[in-house]
C-alpha cells in the first residue's frame, strides 16, 4: 500500500474539519444574537438592531469588537483563578460536543477527490465514535461545572444563589432528558448517531408516534438545559440582577453569551438527528436523490431546515412566555416530566419488542 501523502493525512482532513466546523459555530451563534434582536423588536413592535451596516447586519461585527476592546476588571475577594476558569469551561464544552455531530451521511466521492483525500468516502464530522450519544451526556454534564464555579468563585450572593438554582435545575431536568434519548436508544438499537439516522430512514420519524412522548420531554428539558426562559431561573434579572455572572463583563461575560447560543444551536441539531431523521425526508428524498451525486447535499438541506426551525423556535418561546417561578420550575421536572419519561421508555421497549 502506497505512503499517504501530508493532505491525505486523516489528521489532516480531521484538523480541516475542526476549523470548518469551528467558523460556521461562531459565525451562527454572533448572527443567532442578531435574529433573536430582530424578532424580539417584531414581537414586542419596535425595531431592531438596524444602525451598523445595512439592516443591522454588522451588528454581531460591532459587539465582538466592542467585548474585546472594553477594560476587563476582576472584583475583590473573588477565587481569581476559578472565576477566570468558569467561562472558559463553559465555552469550551458547548464547542466540544460538535466533534460527534455528523452534519452529511458518508458520501462516496469521485476518483479524483479519493486521491485527494486518501479515502473513498466523505463524511463531515469530525470523529465517527460508536458512542456518539455517550460523549454528548459525557461533555454537556461538565457544563454546570463552569454555571457553578462562576456563582462561587464571585463573592456575590446574588451570583451564588443563581449558580445553585441552575445546578439544581440542570440536574433534576438532564434525568427526564437523559431517559428521554435511552428511548430513542432503545428504539433504534445504536448510540452511534449516524447509525440512528439511518435507522429513521425507512420508515416514520421517531418523534411522530413510538417517541411522541420523549420528543416533547426533550424539547421542554433543553429549554432548562440551556436557561432559556421561561426557564432561566439561574439569570432572573428581575430577582438576582443577572445570576450567576452579575460580576463578569467584557470578554469573560462574552463566552457566556456565546455559549449559551451555542448550546442552542447545538440541541437544535440533536432533536433533528434523535427524533427528525437527521437528513432524512421518507417517501420524499430516496426516490428524489437515488443515484444522484447532489443527492446527500440535498438531504443534508433539509436536515439544516429542520434545526434551523428549532433556532427559531428557542426565540419564539422566550418572547412568548413568561418566566416560571422556581417551585413551579421543579414541579415541572420532577412531577410530569420524570414520569413521563418512564412511561416513555415503557412505550419504547414495547415497540422494540413488537417491531
Amino acid at each position: 500500500m502506497p505512503e499517504l501523502a501530508w493532505y491525505q493525512t486523516e489528521v489532516f482532513w480531521t484538523l480541516i474539519k475542526i476549523a470548518l466546523i469551528f467558523f460556521i459555530l461562531i459565525t451562527g451563534a454572533a448572527y443567532y444574537t442578531l435574529m433573536e434582536r430582530k424578532w424580539a423588536g417584531y414581537f414586542q413592535d419596535r425595531y431592531g438592531p438596524n444602525r451598523a451596516g445595512f439592516w443591522g447586519i454588522f451588528q454581531p461585527l460591532a459587539d465582538g469588537v466592542k467585548f474585546l476592546t472594553k477594560q476587563e476588571t476582576i472584583p475583590k475577594n473573588v477565587d481569581v483563578v476559578l472565576f477566570l476558569i468558569a467561562p472558559i469551561i463553559s465555552v469550551t464544552t458547548a464547542v466540544m460536543l460538535w466533534a460527534v455531530i455528523p452534519f452529511t451521511p458518508e458520501i462516496a466521492v469521485s476518483p479524483e477527490t479519493s486521491e485527494l483525500l486518501g479515502k473513498d468516502t466523505f463524511i463531515l464530522q469530525v470523529t465517527n465514535v460508536n458512542s456518539g450519544i455517550l460523549y454528548i451526556f459525557a461533555i454537556s454534564s461538565l457544563a454546570v461545572y463552569g454555571i457553578m464555579l462562576a456563582g462561587w468563585s464571585s463573592n456575590n450572593k446574588y451570583s451564588l444563589m443563581g449558580s445553585v438554582r441552575s445546578t439544581a435545575q440542570m440536574i433534576s431536568y438532564e434525568l427526564s432528558l437523559g431517559m428521554s434519548v435511552i428511548s430513542v436508544i432503545i428504539m433504534t438499537g445504536h448510540l452511534d448517531m449516524v447509525k440512528i439516522i439511518e435507522a429513521q430512514s425507512a420508515g416514520w420519524f421517531l418523534f411522530t408516534i413510538p417517541g411522541f412522548l420523549a420528543f416533547w420531554i426533550f424539547l421542554i428539558a433543553i429549554f432548562a438545559e440551556t436557561n432559556r426562559l421561561p426557564f432561566d431561573l439561574a439569570e432572573a434579572e428581575s430577582e438576582l440582577v443577572v445570576g450567576f455572572h452579575t460580576e463578569y463583563g467584557a470578554f469573560k461575560f462574552a463566552l457566556f453569551f456565546i455559549a449559551e447560543y451555542m448550546n442552542m444551536i447545538t440541541l437544535s441539531f440533536l432533536i433533528a438527528i434523535l427524533f427528525l431523521g437527521g437528513w432524512n425526508v421518507p417517501g420524499f428524498i430516496a426516490p428524489l436523490v437515488s443515484g444522484a451525486w447532489w443527492g446527500p447535499l440535498v438531504g443534508v438541506g433539509f436536515f439544516v431546515l429542520k434545526a434551523l426551525f428549532f433556532v427559531f423556535f428557542f426565540v419564539w418561546v422566550r418572547w412568548s412566555l413568561p418566566r416560571f417561578r422556581y417551585d413551579q420550575l421543579m414541579n415541572l421536572g420532577w412531577k410530569y416530566l420524570l414520569p413521563g419519561s418512564l412511561i416513555q421508555i415503557f412505550v419504547a421497549g414495547l415497540y422494540a419488542y413488537w417491531r
